[in-house]
């Protein structure tokens, strides 16, 4: 079998025949031979074919079609067919002389083997058998994204190769037989300089010095006119020597240009200015000086600087370069490599090259033509030499590789948005992730632009200009630009400017492509595969701080482990960040560029879909942690919708839950207040309750009222009584225990209406509850027991034995508060029964806290003490942090008495430390306490085994 693709794609078999492809098949074929013997994913291949809305089944869709191909290529039925499956993709196997590409490939490197002995003409009639292997543009007829970018390469080789042929034929003086296809070729190509130069320089050779001089005058105008610009300084040189009638007719052939390179150049100092106002990155730095140290042993040294647009990786490379350019005498090489540039290609490996040979002076018929030729050249040049060079911008490890030196005395300083994991596994090279300012260093880049004094006299607004510009250093330099074109505003102008996520990305625009937040973002946006795009936009709809896998599955409705893929990509891509192993996060201005990407590209519908498929991930799995947090509590009616993309997670235990929560506390909050916004009500309200267990025990209270508000505002919007009640309920615990007595009332109150109009007995029971435990910390006792007296009667009713053991236990502390220590004895053994009676450890450990009050209270220390470290034996298990601090508060109080002083100031400073990190009130007695000891409350200690003295 051959295959062509120097022209419309064709298969032909043995026989010459040709094979006969559909549309996809022709596409799969396609993309498979631009890149032959070598791997290409499933993803890249979906994009192909179906380039930018790929359909649900398009991976089963491409596997069918790819068993088509194979049937009609050779080994069908064979397991090593020349069509390979392999795990991450497919990879076609090609024999040397089966693609017209790699054929053309094969004569070109003759030619230029030819060329480096000084055998020109032999090398030119080697180029000519080569390109007479093209039957048109590269892959005619195929549409798609990836075809089109395979086929401009090939086709901008093809004219690169015609015109070392054309210099190479214009060299053996034979300018009368190519001014003709000179002619054709500068009409399709009439802005290419190399090509112009070419014909201009056959003309002049043919006698034609007027005509020589009219192309570039028609090259000028059509510059000027279209693009702004003049022709560069090859061709207005050789214009020049056109006029003076100076240009050689017929240069001799030269011999290998390697020998013809010049020995000594001058130092070469091509690195840009540094940044003005440059602050922080002393950990990079000091790695950078050090790698100086490695250069001159085995292999050259690179640094891979990499980290999001706009974190300053070429600000620091160049930064540090120039503070190293005194231990490279030899010069400094930079190439911008554009590899993420808004309205230019990338520069070539060709490119870049040629641009290193111009800065070393070699004279253009002294350059070989041939990539290869021209790297070999390049790599002498800087041989034996001590060199720094710095690749600024690349985009793939490809663009990077042919720019290695070989010698061992240089440097390399490569800097992308991409991580370039290759280069770091196969040639060493030292990974430097650049990562955003601290927030001491963005105050110190604000008070470079800004002065001191001007960011002394406001801290806060420059405090919040700091966290709204995400300590993004880009971001940063342009609102301090821009705070400094109007040294008369306010800081706090632009902050508020900031405040507002629906406008923050305006805010830090500085007016041109370079200097806006939104544009360098895109930069790597655009860039990205359909689906890992697709996946980015839909993360700026999670408000969290950051995202699992399971989560964006679900966000997404896809496979966990495609999404643990495109997750990947995006943090190779640096547009998130995993911060710690499955957890991925971005910063403010990446989140609100993200939703500005999915409000543009995303359907309001699909949008809505997403959320809603996040939420239902994040219900299901906060209901599974729930289960086991508080596994007695009342529950409300569960939730019908069961799918969910990414796999809930499954918990072994209680700790193991209340960890799960712990960390995802952040999203939680966050997802409630997502379901709100997206009228997502019913999941919104749930979503609130099953915190309720995490709140209880570790007293966020901040998280708890915010959330359970907006979750009471999603029952009534979706018109749930028994919902509302819930969230009343829940709320007026957190308001009582806040000691806003008030709105705890009134909340209660509210939610006791609720229950009697719905007939709720178990609700009633549960309100009155908590009006007495209201009543109870205002010291109304009367009313207190009243209300208690009427919950325990209902609950006893309607058999509710958990709400008994609460409700026995709230008059156990009347009782004790009341001095009635027997009554207050017996109710809390009561308690303690029902607690263990129905498996309740919580509860057990609450019941046995007060046991040991009421036993201090009536002066047997020794029992309190015991009942009180049975109890923080098991807060301590269920983290129940507010309980743990009463136990170690009272049990301190015990062991005083007992006379065991040191055990005693430890339980209090623990009890302390923890009221103070909660914000309880309590923590003022605990300081009397040590203060009447003679003991000051922030002295340290060493630690005691407080349970086990």
């Amino acid at each position: 079998m051959r295959y062509r693709i120097l022209g419309a794609l064709r298969v032909l078999g043995q026989d010459g025949q040709p094979c006969t492809l559909d549309r996809r098949q022709s596409r799969i074929l396609a993309v498979l031979l631009l890149a032959p013997n070598q791997l290409v994913g499933r993803d890249y291949l979906i994009d192909a074919v179906w380039d930018t809305a790929p359909p649900a089944t398009a991976p089963r869709q491409l596997q069918n079609c790819i068993s088509a191909l194979r049937q009609r290529l050779p080994g069908a039925g064979n397991w090593k067919h020349v069509i390979a499956a392999e795990p991450a993709g497919y990879r076609i196997h090609l024999d040397p002389g089966q693609l017209d590409a790699q054929v053309f490939e094969a004569g070109v490197a003759e030619a230029q083997q030819q060329q480096a002995v000084g055998r020109i003409a032999d090398a030119a009639a080697k180029l000519r058998d080569a390109l007479a292997l093209w039957q048109g543009p590269a892959l005619a007829g195929l549409a798609g994204r990836a075809i089109e970018a395979g086929s401009a390469r090939l086709n901008e080789r093809r004219l690169t190769i015609v015109e070392d042929c054309l210099d190479l034929e214009l060299r053996q003086g034979r300018h009368h037989q190519v001014v003709s296809e000179l002619i054709e070729l500068v009409a399709e190509n009439p802005l290419r300089e190399i090509m112009v130069g070419l014909l201009m320089r056959a003309l002049h050779g043919s006698g034609r010095q007027s005509d020589a001089l009219r192309a570039y005058d028609l090259l000028r105008r059509r510059l000027h006119d279209e693009l702004g610009l003049d022709p560069g300084p090859q061709l207005q040189d050789l214009h020049a020597n056109i006029l003076r009638n100076t240009v050689p007719t017929a240069p001799p052939p030269t011999s290998p240009v390697v020998a013809a390179a010049p020995a000594g150049p001058t130092a070469l100092r091509q690195l840009p200015a540094p940044v003005r106002h440059f602050v922080g990155r002393d950990a990079a730095l000091t790695t950078l000086d050090r790698l100086v140290d490695a250069t001159g042993q085995d292999a050259v040294v690179i640094a891979v600087i990499h980290g999001t647009g706009g974190i300053g990786k070429t600000a620091l490379a160049v930064r540090w370069a120039h503070r190293a350019a005194l231990g490279f005498p030899d010069g400094q090489l930079f190439v911008n490599l554009r590899g993420f540039d808004p309205t230019r290609e990338p520069v070539t490996t060709a490119e870049a090259i040629r641009g290193f040979l111009d800065a070393f002076a070699i004279p253009p018929d002294q350059i070989p033509i041939g990539l290869d030729a021209q790297a070999s050249l390049y790599r002498s040049l800087v041989a034996e030499r001590r060199m720094l060079i710095v690749l600024d911008n690349a985009r793939h490890v490809d663009q990077v590789r042919p720019l290695l030196p070989g010698s061992s005395g240089c440097l390399v300083v490569v800097t992308s948005r991409n991580q370039l994991t290759g280069l770091v596994a196969v040639e060493g090279a030292h990974p430097i992730t650049l990562d955003l300012l601290s927030t001491d260093e963005a105050s110190r880049l604000l008070a470079g632009h800004l002065g001191p004094a001007r960011i002394a006299a406001e801290p806060g607004p420059v405090s919040e200009l700091v966290t709204r510009c995400a300590l993004l250093p880009l971001a940063l330099a342009i609102i301090a630009a821009r705070a400094a074109a109007h040294p008369t505003f306010p800081l706090a102008t632009f902050s508020a400017e900031l405040a507002d996520a629906q406008r923050r990305l305006d805010a830090v625009d500085g007016g041109d492509q370079f200097s806006q937040v939104r544009s360098v973002f895109s930069w790597s946006y655009q860039r990205l595969p359909t689906r890992a795009a697709a996946l980015f936009r839909l993360l700026g709809l999670h408000r969290g701080p950051d995202i699992t896998v399971p989560a964006a599955a679900s966000l997404a409705g896809i496979p966990a482990g495609q999404a643990r893929q495109l997750l990947t990509d995006l943090s190779r891509a640096h547009l998130v960040s995993e911060h710690a192993t499955g957890r991925y996060a971005f910063h403010d201005l990446l989140s609100a560029y993200a939703m500005e990407q999915a409000e543009a590209h995303d359907t309001a519908g699909d949008r809505r879909l997403a959320v809603r498929r996040l939420l239902t991930y994040d219900l299901r799995a906060a209901a599974a942690a729930d289960a086991l947090v508080a596994p007695h509590r009342r529950r409300t009616p569960g939730w019908g919708e069961e799918a969910t993309a990414g796999e809930v997670p499954a918990f072994v235990d209680h700790d193991e839950a209340l960890a799960w929560f712990e960390v995802e506390r952040g999203n939680l909050v966050a997802a409630v207040r997502l379901g709100w916004e997206h009228r997502e009500y019913e999941i919104g309200w749930r979503l609130a309750n099953l915190l309720w267990g995490l709140f209880h025990l570790e007293k966020h209270w901040d998280d708890w009222i915010a959330t359970h508000t907006i979750g009471l505002a999603c029952a009534r919007g979706c018109g749930d009584r028994r919902a509302e009640f819930t969230m009343l309920s829940s709320l007026g615990t957190a308001y009582r225990e806040r000691q806003r007595f008030a709105e705890a009332t009134r909340c209660h109150q509210q939610a006791l209406e609720l229950s009697r109009e719905t007939g709720d007995r178990h609700g009633e029971a549960q309100a009155l509850n908590g009006l007495g435990a209201v009543c109870g910390d205002q010291r109304d006792i009367a009313q207190s027991r009243r209300y208690l007296l009427a919950s325990l009667a209902i609950r006893r009713q309607v058999g509710d034995r958990w709400g008994e053991a609460i409700t026995v236990c709230n008059l156990g502390e009347e009782d004790l508060q009341a001095g009635d220590l027997e009554s207050a004895r017996k109710l809390f053994l009561t308690a303690l029964a029902i607690r263990r009676e129905i498996g309740d450890r919580w509860g057990e450990a609450t019941a046995l806290s007060y046991l040991g009050q009421v036993c201090q209270a009536a002066g047997d220390h020794a029992e309190a003490a015991r009942s009180l470290t049975e109890a923080l034996v098991i807060h301590r298990e269920l983290r129940a942090y507010s309980m743990e601090a009463l136990d170690l508060h009272h049990l301190g109080v015990a062991c005083r008495s007992l006379g065991e002083g040191a055990r005693s100031e430890q339980a209090l400073r623990e009890a302390l430390a923890i009221y103070r990190r909660l914000g309880m009130a309590d923590a003022a007695e605990v300081e009397l306490l040590l203060a009447a000891d003679g003991r000051a409350p922030s002295s340290a200690l060493p630690t005691l085994d407080i349970l086990g003295s």
